[in-house]
């Protein structure tokens, strides 16, 4: 018997109604999805004529004329004191803020290292003295170019040589960075503590994350003035318990120029011990 044209228009559409409802919606999402990407994105559009590049999709605005400017921009310091914003680079060698060799901000290391242009900020007079570390908000902030911030507290500050003639050949590592063994760290910490121009009630911590800052000086000529820094959630409390370090341990120029017995003229010309690996097995000098 030969089956109704009627029929049988009607059970093709039932038999392919649902997958093109389902297609249909799947559509309506994608377009859904677009509108909203270009939605989201139009801030970039003005930059990106401006510039004549294409940016890092999200990128926070506040980024945007430093990324055009100069793509290598990775992240950017804040110093509430001061309240001045330093974009930061990736590439070593170009002149102006950038993180150290080999230090990245991308990465979740225990040490992260930043150098600034001298005439980036003058953080050399807010924490050079116990006066001006004690009436500052020791507070740090550093954030990569899709706005995700992470806040530091100063936690020491310290003067040294970039010559290794000034120190008996030997230049301390303030550029110091990745993870290192517990042991390199414990090492790390006595020397950055007999450097360190005051002494708080903090405690480091080989868990703790941390934030190296060095900055070119007129204290002494090829010096640098370094602050370290650590990792804190939630509201900073600035330490006001500090008290003068009466024996700094200077590069041995110092004790030269100033006619005075170097205490720590036997000291071992330390180097850190640095994981190479994820897993924490195989270690280089740095």
């Amino acid at each position: 018997m030969k089956k109704d044209n009627k029929n049988s228009f009607a059970e093709t559409v039932k038999k392919y109604k649902l997958p093109i409802i389902c297609i249909s919606a799947l559509v309506a999402v994608l377009v859904a999805i677009a509108v909203i990407n270009s939605i989201s994105t139009a801030y970039l559009r003005p930059y990106e004529k401006k510039y004549n590049i294409k940016y890092p999709r999200h990128i926070a605005e506040e980024f945007c004329d430093a990324y055009g400017q100069n793509s290598e921009v990775t992240g950017m310091l804040t110093f509430s004191d001061t309240d001045e914003k330093l974009f930061v680079t990736s590439d070593i060698y170009q002149s102006g803020n950038h993180f150290d060799s080999g230090s990245a901000i991308d990465d979740d290391k225990q040490i992260k290292s930043i150098g600034l242009e001298k005439s980036a900020t003058d953080i050399e007079a807010l924490y050079s003295s116990v006066k001006g570390y004690k009436s500052s908000n020791q507070k740090v902030t550093l954030t990569d170019i899709y706005g995700k911030s992470k806040n530091y507290q100063v936690i020491a500050a310290y003067y040294t040589n970039k010559n290794a003639n000034d120190d008996n050949g030997y230049v301390f590592p303030y550029y110091t960075h990745g993870d290192l063994t517990e042991d390199s760290f414990n090492n790390y910490e006595d020397r950055v503590y007999s450097r360190s121009l005051y002494h708080s009630s903090f405690d480091m911590s080989y868990t703790d994350k941390y934030l190296s800052i060095n900055i070119d000086t007129d204290f002494m000529k090829n010096f640098k003035f370094v602050i370290l820094c650590v990792e804190v959630d939630g509201d900073i409390k600035p330490y006001t318990d500090v008290t003068k370090n009466k024996k700094v341990h200077y590069p041995q120029v110092w004790y030269d120029k100033n006619d005075k017995h170097n205490p720590y003229w036997l000291a071992e010309q330390w180097q850190p011990d640095v994981y190479t690996d994820k897993k924490h097995k195989t270690t280089e000098k740095m």
